[in-house]
């Protein structure tokens, strides 16, 4: 309520003052002065109202932006969780496409898939499996929302994300001392911080959803809540695990990629 109302004229400020540095206005301009006053009004950090005395500020670092996208979109850890879970169905559902196709259709894969009694059965727990693992880890993520670390949703995901790589990499390690294949692991663990990244950008967009009829486009306020610079960097670290995923995809959709365990040396005779 208030805090997003402040965080909104925080944003609108911030605005003016770069309209104001550009010379966008017209013949009369707003003081600067002004809207510096007004942005250290905003400051103030009111926890607990008592009578005559003066109000807390949040650090000099710290925007009320940052304090809003700090709490999450709801006012619990539960319902931040359950949000988290319902942001993450969509990207989960594409990535856990993918992880089944790698395991179940990748290479020969599908022939086994086919004449196996289980398999088709199997390749449809897979799929389910893996939905629902993004959607628990998109839980994870938003009841953990007010404590992990960072401001932008991003950045809060990769702690969630390293949780998840930290067990499957040394599974991989055991099975790369036991001669187990272990192929898919950098697919998964790219598409699971791919997931989290999306579903912390929809958590931050969802805090600021009561300013949504104001917008064109959910995009328009995107770049309002982040403030470009923020947008841009977001957008280069999306572009970047895109693309390792298509790299991925693409070293593993080669057959002779990965060669079988069990298939035999060349003849050099």
């Amino acid at each position: 309520g208030k805090l997003l109302a402040k965080a909104r004229s925080y944003r609108e400020i911030h605005a003016e003052l770069r309209r104001l540095d550009q010379g966008l206005f017209g013949d009369v301009p707003p003081e600067r002065a002004a809207l510096e006053r007004k942005l250290e009004d905003l400051h103030d950090w009111v926890v607990i109202s008592v009578p005559g005395t003066a109000p807390e500020r949040l650090p000099a670092d710290v925007s009320v932006v940052d304090a809003a996208l700090a709490l999450g979109p709801r006012d619990d850890w539960w319902g931040n969780g359950v949000r988290g879970a319902r942001l993450a169905l969509l990207p989960g559902l594409l990535a856990a496409v993918v992880n089944t196709w790698a395991d179940w259709i990748r290479g020969e894969a599908w022939q086994n898939t086919l004449s196996d009694l289980i398999g088709l059965p199997g390749l449809t727990a897979t799929l389910a499996s893996w939905t629902a693992s993004f959607a628990a880890a998109g839980f994870v993520l938003g009841a953990l929302w007010r404590v992990l670390p960072g401001r932008r949703g991003a950045s809060k995901a990769i702690p969630v994300a390293c949780a998840f790589a930290v067990p499957a990499a040394l599974d991989g390690l055991v099975g790369w001392f036991t001669r187990e294949g272990a192929t898919n692991l950098a697919l998964q663990i790219s598409t699971m911080l791919f997931v989290l990244t999306v579903t912390a950008i929809a958590l931050d967009l969802d805090t600021f959803r009561g300013e949504r009829r104001y917008w064109q486009s959910r995009l328009g306020l995107l770049l309002s809540v982040y403030q470009m610079r923020y947008y841009s960097l977001q957008v280069a670290y999306l572009i970047g695990q895109i693309i390792a995923i298509i790299t991925i995809w693409q070293f593993f959709a080669e057959p002779d990629a990965v060669p079988s365990q069990n298939e035999a040396p060349p003849d050099r005779s």
